[in-house]
């Protein structure tokens, strides 16, 4: 006899809750990023949502592929930090 752990880790499908632990997140993040078009192709299933596995691997490898880096590498001098100027007194409030 199976546990239903086993089957869950055996179906080419995830469902949200698994997406979402997956991806470090909740799941109604996916259900937004679903809503908003930025989340793998899904499909219903009854009052469920299910995603292919093969379709979440391919959308994280092209969300990979797709990340630049941020512009700071090693190779580029940056200009050191300018010092800090002393702010400006304001004059006393006259009455």
């Amino acid at each position: 006899m199976t546990s239903p752990q086993s089957e869950s880790d055996s179906s080419p499908h995830l469902t949200v809750k698994q997406l979402a632990s997956r991806w470090h997140t909740t799941p109604a993040a996916i259900y937004i990023a679903r809503h908003r078009g930025k989340a793998p192709q899904g499909f219903k299933r009854g009052a469920n949502v299910l995603f292919p596995l093969a379709a979440v691997e391919a959308f994280e490898a092209e969300q990979m592929a797709s990340d630049r880096p941020s512009g700071r590498s090693s190779s580029v001098e940056h200009r050191p930090p300018e010092p800090l100027r002393a702010r400006r007194r304001r004059k006393p409030a006259t009455v």
